[in-house]
C-alpha cells in the first residue's frame, strides 16, 4: 500500500536558493542531468510575487522532471543582477545553463506554458489535430 505524503510547505518541491554559490550548483547539476530549470525571482514584500507561490508549487508537484528554484531578489542580489531582474515576479526557463524563456509579471497561464514547453526537448510530444 502506498502512503500519500501530505502536500504543503514541508514537502515543497520548489528549492529556495540561499546564495550565488547555491544557484551555480543547482544550475550546473541540472545541466549535467539534462534537466530544465524554471526559476521564480520574487520578493517577500511583493504581493504579486507571493500570489504566484501556490501556482509555482503546484507546477513543481506535477512536473518532477523540472528543477524549480525560487530566488528572493533581496537575499541573492548578485544572481538577480546577473539575470537583469528589474520587476517581480520574473520567471526564467533555463536549459543547459542558457535562458530560453522569460516571463515578467504574475501570469499563471503563461508560466504554465513556459513549464510545459520545458519538456519539449526531453519527451516525445504527441500532437492530435
Amino acid at each position: 500500500m502506498e502512503v500519500q505524503q501530505p502536500r504543503g510547505v514541508g514537502n515543497s518541491k520548489v528549492v529556495k536558493v540561499q546564495s550565488e554559490e547555491a544557484w551555480d550548483l543547482f544550475i550546473n547539476q541540472a545541466s549535467n542531468e539534462g534537466r530544465p530549470v524554471v526559476a521564480h525571482f520574487g520578493a517577500s514584500w511583493c504581493v504579486t510575487s507571493l500570489s504566484m507561490n501556490y501556482k509555482f508549487e503546484e507546477l513543481a508537484q506535477t512536473h518532477p522532471e523540472v528543477l524549480f528554484l525560487y530566488v528572493d531578489v533581496d537575499d541573492v542580489q548578485s544572481v538577480s543582477s546577473k539575470y537583469g531582474v528589474k520587476a517581480m515576479p520574473t520567471f526564467f526557463l533555463i536549459k543547459n545553463k542558457e535562458v530560453v524563456g522569460k516571463i515578467i509579471g504574475a501570469n499563471p497561464d503563461e508560466v504554465k506554458k513556459l513549464v510545459d514547453s520545458s519538456a519539449d526537448t526531453f519527451e516525445t510530444q504527441i500532437v492530435v489535430e
